[in-house]
């Protein structure tokens, strides 16, 4: 029996076999400007034609101009955009977001999970860290209880350890929760599976951001 997925555009939708899983976390990370707050967008695009989507924008990169080529003004009114300030903004955020979900939400993206975390984790590593990841168990049992697709995005640093390699910043607490992973890269621009239930690793596409979104290569 074939995983009930929620589209995401051409190239996301041949990468993922259909897109995103409902009922889990995916993450897609990446450096800036490598499409992950276009992915986010697309994606919710999809959603609110027909549910609401609890949207976490935590760098200010949600644009209604943008929003409004990927896809349609009206469907502004089902996006529920929410932008916090710093990381316990963001911890109360997610935190009201999963106690008031219902029927009528088809999607929740938290873009980006590790901006404001980065920010704070140098003055209590210990602590951040485990509001971090209250905050991925909330978002996991949510995805799972109303059967919906759960979006992260996160930001990345160079791994100096490994050349031409990055990691990801939140690492194993997002990497485990996540059931899939999909790296954004910029040269060139690449969509590649880090991790999946059902679909191999590595598999890659490569595109350009276009005014409509995603345009295969």
């Amino acid at each position: 029996m074939k995983t009930s997925r929620v589209k995401a555009g051409e190239v996301l939708n041949e990468l993922l076999d259909g897109g995103f899983e409902k009922g889990v976390v995916s993450t897609v990370f990446g450096p800036a400007a490598a499409g992950k707050t276009t992915v986010a967008m697309i994606l919710s695009k999809f959603v609110a034609e027909e549910k609401k989507v609890y949207f976490l924008d935590t760098e200010g990169g949600f644009s209604v101009e943008r929003f409004s080529q990927l896809g349609d003004d009206r469907l502004l009114k089902n996006i529920l955009l929410m932008k916090p300030l710093n990381f316990l903004e963001q911890m109360k955020s997610v935190e009201t977001i999963t106690k008031n979900i219902n029927d009528k939400i088809g999607l929740i993206v938290v873009d980006t999970i590790s901006a404001l975390y980065r920010l704070e984790k140098s003055k209590n590593l210990k602590e951040v860290n485990n509001m971090l990841n209250l905050q991925l168990s909330w978002l996991t049992e949510a995805a799972r209880r109303y059967n919906i697709p759960v979006l992260l995005t996160a930001q990345v640093y160079s791994d100096f350890e490994g050349k031409d390699k990055v990691k990801i910043v939140g690492g194993d607490f997002i990497k485990y929760n996540a059931k899939c992973l999909v790296e954004l890269t910029t040269e060139p621009r690449k969509a590649v599976i880090r991790k999946h239930r059902s679909l191999p690793e590595n598999k890659e596409i490569e595109f350009k951001i276009v005014s409509e979104g995603f345009e295969k290569i």
